[in-house]
Order: C-alpha cells, then structure tokens, then sequence
C-alpha cells in the first residue's frame, strides 16, 4: 500500500509525467501493478513520439498482465502493442496480437481477472472498453492492407461499443479515424461531420494529446475543397498542437503538407525549413514508413527544396537517399502484406485441400489392395475345401501366396509410414511457414541503413576537405543514429532466427523438460483459430484448469504438441458438427458447443484430458477408434491416423492414450504420462 500511495502523484498525470522517475519505479519495483501501470504511462508518453520505446513499454506490459493472469489488461495491452507493430510495418504480428486479445475479451468468463486500467467500474464494462480498443486498432490494420469495408465495419463498432460505455476517449478516436476514411472516399462534407465531432469530445473531455490530427486532417479536408487559406490554418494550428502536446506524428504530418506547398509555392526558405523539420520529426519518430507518411517522401521534399536554393549536390544526396528510401518502403509494404495475407489461410486451405485429396485417393488404393487380398485369401480356401486331392498343390500354391501376402503387407507398411511422415511434415509446415518472413523485416532496415551511413560517409568526407564543420556535425549525427538503429535491428534478426530454428526443427526424438501446461494452452490457441480462420461461421467455447504442481516433465514436446494438437481438432470437429444440427432440433436450443483442456498431477503420473461436448462415439466403434485409417468422418475429412499415430506416440513414452464417452453427451480423451524429469 505504501508503494501505491507514494506512486499516485507520479502516475496521475500524463500531461506532466516524468519518464525518468517512471522507468526507475519499472525497474526497480517488486509489485507487477505498479510496474504495469508505469509501463502504460511510459507507453502513453511515447506513443506518438518513439515508435521503438513505445513498443518495448507495450510487450512489457502484455507480458506482466500475462504473468499475473490479468486477462482483461493483457487484451487491452495487446491492442496497444499491435498499434505500433502496425505502425512499424510488422503486420502479420499486429495481427496475432489481435487475434489474441480478441479471444480474450470474446471470453465473459475473463471479466474478473483484471487491474484497474480505467475509470468504469462494472467489471464487464472493462471487457467492453479493452474490446472496443481492439476494434480501433484492427481498423487501422485493415486500412493499411488496403481493406476498406473491414475498416469501416471495426472503426463503428469501435464507437459504438465507446459510446455504449460512455468513453469519451474511445468515442474520439472513433470519430477521427471515420472523418479520415470519407476523405479517402472523397466525402469532405461527411469527413468534417466526424472530425468536427472528435474535436467537439476532445476539448469537453480535456483529451487534448489527439487535436494535433485532428487538426491536421481538417486541414485535408478544406485542401481537398480547394480553402487553400483555410486548410494552411488548420496545418499551422495542427504544429502549435503537436508542440504543446509532444504529438510528433501530428508535427511530422503537418510539417510535411506546409513543406509540400511552399515548393509548389517556390519560396526556398520556408520549404526547406518543413523539409528539414519533417525528416528531424519522422527520425525522431523512428517511422521509416507508415501510413501515407515516409522517410522517403521526406527525402524527396528535401532534394526539391536544395533545387530552389540551387546546392544540386546537397538536392542529388537526398535524390539518391528518396530512391533508396522509397524502394525500401515498397519493398518493406509487399513483403510485410504478402506476409499478412499468408496469415488468412487462403493459399493454405487451397494446399490442404490438394493434400486431402491425395490422401483419400491414397487410402482408397490401400483399401483396394486390402480387398485384393481377401480375395486371393478367400479362394485359396475355396480351392482347399473343393478338391482336397490336390492338398500338395494347394499348399504350394498357398505358400507362393503368402509370399505375395507379405511383400504387398511390406508395401502397406512403407506406404503407411510415408503417410506418417507426411502428416508430420504438414504439422511442421503450419508451424513454421509464418517464421521465416519476419527475418527480411530488420534485415531490410539493416541493409537500407548501411548505405545510407556509407553514402553519408562520402559526403561527410567530402564537407569535411570543405572545411564545413556544420554540415560535418550534421552528417556525423545523421550516421550515429543509423548506426544505433543497424545495431537495433540486428539484434531484432538474431532473436528472430533463434525463435524460429526452436519453433520450426524436426523431432529429433530426445526427451526434454518441458512445461505441460504452456503446451496445452499454446495449442487450444492455435486449433481455435486456426479453425476461426478456416470458418468463420465457427465458434465454440473453451475453458482450462491447468495444475500449477505439474512443473516441466521429460518428454518430446514435438511429439506430445501433435498429439494434444490431434485431440484438440477432433473435440472442435465434434462440436461444430453437432452445433450443425440445432437448427433442426429444438431440444438443442440451448446448446452451447464447448471444449475443455484439463491437466492434473497424480502421485506417479500427470494427465492430460480434453473434453467436448459434442455427439460422443457410438459404442459399435468405441474399439476400432486407434486403429490407423479407422475414421467416422466423411471421406476427404480424415485420413483415420491421427488417433493411432498418437496412441503409438503416447504408448513410446511410457504412457496410455484412454476414452470416454456417451453417445449424445461428449467424448474425454485422457492422456497419462509418467511424472518423470
């Protein structure tokens, strides 16, 4: 309490926060609440002023809201974390950010697992705000993959749920980014309507840090409709905003609409000074390219601007850095969508699709084969039974046969393992096909960066013969923070190409401690959505109860993640297709499809159970179920080896693979495993 109450001066206030007292009370304090919520301020302070020092504050405090099971804050946490992933061009992970925290707060039953992040006191009102944070941020990641009606369907809801809440903040943003989508449709009139409306919510409710872009999007507005005396107020209004509130993606935008039109203007001055203040602003920033705002445009206003003063060889410089920084950021937006279109699953499905069909066609030419074989069996004994004289030749013929019987089992089983081997590699594909693209991300900033500083380097060369110690104290520091951002950015590769060689390796076979726990939950997440992505119309809902005595045990975690992985899918599948059939049965109206993943620690042993509620298994084929190629789905559904592969799997590591079940009710598949590290 003592802690608390001396750190309340420190945090009430963001207009006047001391970032320095704020990193050491996050440094230094024992309590994960204080140093949550000085995370959030540091994070609120940066958020438009440092986009690599924001995100650091945002992923710490997503992780301790995680350590301490705030799922509420954790949501809330990942929207803001995911902003600046947005906003550093990393799309595919803003969007597993997302993703995450909309499971969260999709969850009613997360409600009370939360520290105050707001005024609002109702406990479901906290979802509430944490959801609709989530909603904003989506919407600005569907507006920079270029998916209009996506954007405008999260930016309302968004709002609405803000105004549902009554939070003037939300209800703000809400309305300024819904004025910024009709400017793109042309729709001034209604565009003004909305940011008319956010400024009207921001200086009621004292939210003073978002006038800046308000501002500045008005005067695009009036630009648009050609005021240009009107639009040239706004900008100026936009700047003095953005000082005062320490706003620098406002300063940098407006900065660069007035440098834009002093060079159309021609006056060399005043369009050079809102060159230089823009590119000083956007690499203070540390935005190389975002939204419609860039290092590059802001390399190519200062290469027009030396033109008008005439120093051709300061205007080619900063013409050789536009080119390099340009082909950089459309290189960095193709990959970074190319890799968030990964993420949809579409060519995934379409793969998958081809891989089901071979199998079925593979399957039914082992069934073939099978048949064959029942046959050839059946008339040896035919032949045995008719004519019992020629028993010599029977038997001889019955001994080529079973010659023939064993090669073609042979083949069975070599055919039988290529498609464990198959269905392995297909998991491990899933696994690893999103890693390997978020290393050409930093290794890109890495690449630019480098000729950057050795261009820089010539010219300071250059200055410095000149005896220009100005511009050779410029250009030094211009290099120095290349540098720290190359150093930055390698780091960011390293730590990248570690995570993915951990995640995407083969199974080895070589028994590893390994927490149960994390395992289990990891892959809930990863079925559940990976479902979400594949059908949208699916949902069901999932709950643990994980034992925290079980610690790590000593087992594959490759191996036992597929087999977790395969009882998972199979209770998802159970679920949905009974959750298919409600609308024709109304004793199922209140029918609620649900997955629950429990672990528990025995004296001996830890189990590991998945339970649904689903259509259960009927008792004919109860026996049957563990046997390779055995499946109750329709054909193109299964191949029938996934139980048995994990049955072989659990039984290697010394444990059992049960089940229970009721026909109508639900099906528990148990998992026992010997307590061993």
């Amino acid at each position: 309490m003592k802690i608390g109450l001396v750190l309340l001066p420190v945090l009430s206030s963001a207009q006047q926060i001391n970032t320095d007292s704020l990193r050491k009370i996050f440094f230094s304090s024992s309590d994960d609440s204080v140093r949550y919520q000085a995370a959030l301020r540091i994070y609120d302070f940066y958020e438009e002023l440092n986009r690599d020092t924001a995100f650091f504050y945002g992923d710490q405090s997503v992780l301790i809201s995680r350590r301490n099971n705030k799922k509420i804050n954790e949501a809330y946490s990942l929207s803001r974390k995911a902003y600046q992933e947005v906003n550093l061009g990393n799309y595919a992970g803003a969007l597993h950010s997302l993703l995450t925290a909309f499971s969260i707060c999709e969850e009613k039953d997360n409600e009370k697992y939360y520290w105050s992040i707001d005024p609002l006191r109702a406990e479901s009102r906290k979802r509430l705000y944490a959801l609709s944070c989530t909603h904003h941020i989506f919407g600005i990641l569907m507006r920079e993959t270029k998916n209009l009606e996506q954007q405008v369907i999260h930016f309302r809801e968004a709002k609405r749920i803000a105004v549902e809440i009554n939070t003037p903040a939300r209800s703000l943003l809400g309305s300024l980014n819904l004025g910024r989508i009709y400017i793109e449709l042309g729709k001034f009139d209604s565009a003004l309507i909305h940011e008319n409306e956010a400024e009207k919510i921001a200086r009621n409710s004292n939210r003073t840090k978002y006038l800046s872009g308000i501002y500045y999007y008005k005067g695009i507005i009036y630009k648009s409709k050609g005021d240009t005396s009107q639009a040239l107020a706004f900008f100026y209004e936009s700047i003095r905003s953005g000082i005062e509130q320490n706003n620098l993606d406002g300063l940098a935008r407006a900065y660069n609409e007035l440098a834009r039109y002093y060079l159309a203007a021609k006056n060399k001055d005043s369009s050079f000074y809102y060159a230089t203040q823009t590119l000083e602003k956007l690499k203070k920033l540390g935005v190389v390219g975002v939204f419609d705002l860039s290092l590059g445009a802001a390399y190519e206003n200062l290469y027009n601007a030396y033109l008008l003063r005439d120093q051709k060889d300061s205007a080619n410089a900063y013409l050789k850095l536009a080119y390099r920084g340009n082909d950089s950021i459309n290189q960095t937006r193709i990959k970074s969508l190319a890799d968030f279109q990964k993420l949809t699953l579409n060519e995934q499905q379409r793969l998958q699709n081809v891989e089901r069909e071979r199998k079925r066609i593979g399957q039914w030419r082992v069934i073939a084969s099978l048949g064959l074989l029942i046959i050839v069996f059946l008339l040896i004994m035919f032949f045995q039974w008719k004519n019992s004289k020629q028993k010599k030749r029977a038997n001889l013929l019955l001994k080529q046969q079973k010659e023939k019987v064993e090669t073609t089992l042979s083949e069975l089983r070599s055919t039988q393992t290529q498609l464990i081997q198959q269905e392995k590699m297909a998991s491990l594909g899933e696994l690893t096909a999103g890693i390997a693209h978020e290393i050409q991300n930093p290794l890109n900033f890495v690449n630019n960066f480098s000729e950057v500083n050795e261009e820089l380097l010539k010219e300071l060369k250059s200055e410095a013969e000149k005896g220009n110690l100005e511009e050779v104290k410029a250009i030094a520091t211009d290099i120095a923070f290349n540098s720290e951002k190359i150093n930055h950015h390698g780091k960011r590769a390293d730590s990248i190409v570690k995570g993915m060689l951990q995640h995407s390796r083969t199974s080895s076979g070589q028994k590893e401690p390994t927490d149960i726990n994390a395992l289990a939950d990891e892959y809930l997440r990863l079925a559940y959505h990976g479902l979400r992505a594949k059908d949208k119309s699916f949902n069901a809902k999932t709950k643990t109860d994980f034992d925290d005595r079980i610690g790590k045990i000593k087992v594959v975690p490759q191996d036992i993640g597929r087999v977790i992985l395969n009882l998972i899918n199979n209770a998802f599948y159970a679920v949905n297709e009974k959750q298919k059939n409600v609308s024709s049965a109304s004793a199922l109206n209140g029918y609620e499809p649900t997955v629950i993943v429990n672990t528990k620690k025995e004296k001996d042993r830890i189990e590991i159970t998945v339970t649904d509620n689903g259509n259960g298994i009927p008792e004919k084929v109860l026996e049957k179920i563990f046997q390779p190629f055995f499946t109750t789905k329709p054909t193109g559904h299964g191949t029938g080896l996934g139980l048995s592969l994990s049955y072989d799997i659990v039984k290697a590591h010394g444990g059992e693979l049960k089940v229970e079940t009721k026909e109508g009710e639900g099906s528990q598949f148990i998992i026992e495993l010997p307590n061993r590290l």
